[in-house]
């Protein structure tokens, strides 16, 4: 089962998605996949948010800010495992601006296969990702190109995944992929 957890940021999407993953694990292995390279004391705050959360739950988190594919030949018990991706945000932002990146018109693509594939391997994936206004007047290029970039890859795994939960207007609405 893959799933796919769309809310605004600090909306409980991280909450939800580790409720939907323990659910799922039953007893199997737990990984908690974590994308954020942490800048500065925000991004360690989060960093420690997150580790406070998920605490005493099993969880053993590997740090993957890029190239989330190549997990499935690091781990060997992928498809006896529950997958939390956290967050598709931070791997977007990571591989937008990573040395070498490939033109913003390939970069949707390339992430949603690698996820994809990541999620052929795993017994389960939930994967968390942010929703973010699409023309904001305060964005400077940079943030229109990563708003436009996170919505094409969102929309990509949308018709991929088996279920989507999305927060809107406070309440979770659930879809199936059949």
């Amino acid at each position: 089962m893959t799933v796919l957890i769309i809310g605004t940021p600090d909306s409980g999407k991280s909450e939800k998605a580790e409720e939907i993953a323990l659910s799922l694990s039953q007893g199997k292995k737990k990984y908690y996949i974590a994308t954020m390279i942490p800048y500065g004391e925000e991004g360690k705050e989060r960093v420690k948010k997150h580790l406070r959360l998920r605490d005493g739950k099993g969880f053993v988190t590997i740090e993957k800010p890029l190239d989330v594919h190549e997990l499935t030949d690091e781990i060997s018990d992928l498809s006896q495992s529950t997958c939390l991706l956290e967050c598709m945000s931070n791997l977007i932002g990571n591989e937008m601006h990573r040395e070498g990146a490939v033109d913003l018109s390939e970069l949707p693509g390339l992430i949603s296969e690698s996820v994809t594939n990541l999620a052929q391997d795993c017994g389960d994936l939930v994967i968390v990702t942010n929703r973010f206004p699409m023309d904001a007047p305060d964005y400077d290029e940079d943030t229109r190109d990563y708003v436009r970039l996170v919505d094409a890859v969102n929309n990509d795994l949308k018709i991929k995944v088996d279920r989507i939960y999305e927060l809107a207007g406070g309440e979770w609405k659930i879809s199936e992929n059949i």
